[in-house]
């Protein structure tokens, strides 16, 4: 294999030698095993997974032993990828990295510069973000990180929801700008994929991926850290061009096209990376968009619903033979009974909700709502339907409830009724 002998010609400074040292160990340790961890996908198991399970374990060690945390530092996937486990994973990575570039600068003080390995670790790079992109811009494309206002939502007062749940909420409720950002991330990701456009590729992933990272900081997203990692990856990429993006934008500097030189002299080995590029970036478009299309039929907005779907607004409540009055403070009475995609719920009076797990049977008209928490705490109801109302009828817990609801309509709440309009003679603000 002939490596392209004239991509090394500059001598670097020691300052720009040491900071390439350090980020070039520090983002491969946040990256790896990519791309040996798409073997998941084709052999069912992740082979490498030993290294991730491994960080995890040694965060809890360092936790505890070395920064003295004194309660108890969870492992594994819960949606949150700003955990303590992940802090101390970035703290990890960042000391082995610090010592990793002492002992790399001492034995290896005398070279002038890393051209061909910023050649090739730049390439990794690129990948890498591109996949990531691909990920999170194809489900936006496909509308599934944010797929609908759910009927909680919908009945939720503003000032009950979390910052996050505000910022979810404003995603899911237009799909326009959920695609607008999806496409922007896609393309973004796309441009990286070849040389001639990754300066530009990697002002859009910064741009991009730095207003993640603001709504990830404003909104209490806990995504923090790896849109920050992500932005950090886009500014590596665009580091080798600063002058030459100053000198056009800023410096109104003459910029002289840059020479961009194949990976191998040898005209196989540019072809058989050629191959293994067009498959690799098949294999990603079909990977995250054919997983985006059809995980919509079963996590987003054509998932099935319920038989039941919908939210019900509780007229009368008869609890052994007394009906209760609707008094707002009464913790008793219901509200609203609310049946949706991943989880149903009942709203009493004063506004609490109590989650349940729904199971329909509209052959025998049964109703059976299974507590989140207690699985031997269950409600099996009758229902019957006239017209939009819909009256229920169980024996709960020794007490004798009947109760009548009529349903209403999602299209009768303002935010889903109200629409786009090309003309407004006056703001629309409510």
């Amino acid at each position: 294999m002939t490596v392209n002998q004239d991509i090394t010609k500059t001598n670097w400074n020691l300052a720009t030698k040491i900071a390439f040292r350090f980020f070039c160990v520090y983002f491969f340790l946040h990256i790896f095993p990519f791309p040996l961890s798409y073997l998941e996908t084709l052999l069912g198991n992740n082979p490498f997974s030993f290294y991730t399970n491994g960080m995890q374990q040694l965060s809890v060690w360092v936790g505890k032993n070395v920064l003295g945390i004194n309660y108890e530092i969870t492992i594994g996937f819960n949606g949150s990828g700003d955990t303590t486990s992940n802090y101390i994973v970035h703290f990890i990575i960042a000391v082995m990295s610090l010592i990793i570039m002492v002992i790399w600068s001492i034995i290896d003080f005398k070279r002038q510069n890393y051209d061909k390995v910023l050649l090739y670790f730049r390439a990794f790079i690129r990948y890498y973000v591109a996949s990531i992109l691909f990920v999170y811009g194809f489900g936006k494309v496909i509308p599934l990180q944010f797929s609908e206002l759910n009927n909680f939502d919908l009945i939720k007062t503003f000032g009950d929801q979390s910052p996050m749940g505000l910022m979810w909420n404003f995603m899911e409720y237009s799909d326009t700008y959920t695609r607008f950002s999806g496409f922007a991330e896609v393309i973004a990701g796309a441009l990286l994929l070849f040389r001639k456009t990754v300066v530009f590729g990697a002002i859009v992933v910064i741009g991009v991926m730095f207003n993640v990272f603001m709504m990830n900081m404003s909104y209490d997203i806990p995504g923090k850290l790896y849109s920050g990692l992500i932005t950090m990856m886009g500014l590596f990429l665009l580091s080798p061009d600063i002058k030459r993006i100053l000198n056009f934008f800023i410096l109104n500097k003459t910029v002289y096209p840059k020479t961009i030189l194949p990976y191998f002299s040898n005209s196989k080995y540019q072809k058989t990376v050629l191959i293994f590029k067009v498959l690799f970036i098949g294999f990603l478009i079909y990977n995250n968009l054919g997983g985006a299309i059809k995980n919509q039929e079963k996590w987003g907005k054509k998932a099935p619903k319920p038989a039941l779907y919908g939210i019900y607004e509780v007229e009368e409540f008869i609890q052994n033979n007394d009906t209760l009055p609707p008094l707002a403070t009464d913790s008793i009475r219901w509200k609203r009974i609310i049946v949706d995609k991943w989880y149903s719920g009942i709203q009493t009076m004063d506004e609490k909700i109590i989650r349940f797990k729904e199971e329909t049977d509209t052959i025998s008209k049964t109703l059976k709502l299974t507590s989140n928490t207690d699985s031997t705490d269950v409600m099996s109801f009758y229902f019957k339907q006239k017209d939009s109302l819909f009256y229920f009828e169980t024996i709960y817990k020794g007490d004798t409830l009947k109760i009548k609801t009529e349903k209403k309509p999602r299209e009768d709440f303002l935010l889903i009724n109200r629409g786009f309009h090309w003309i407004s003679e006056r703001p629309f603000n409510r």
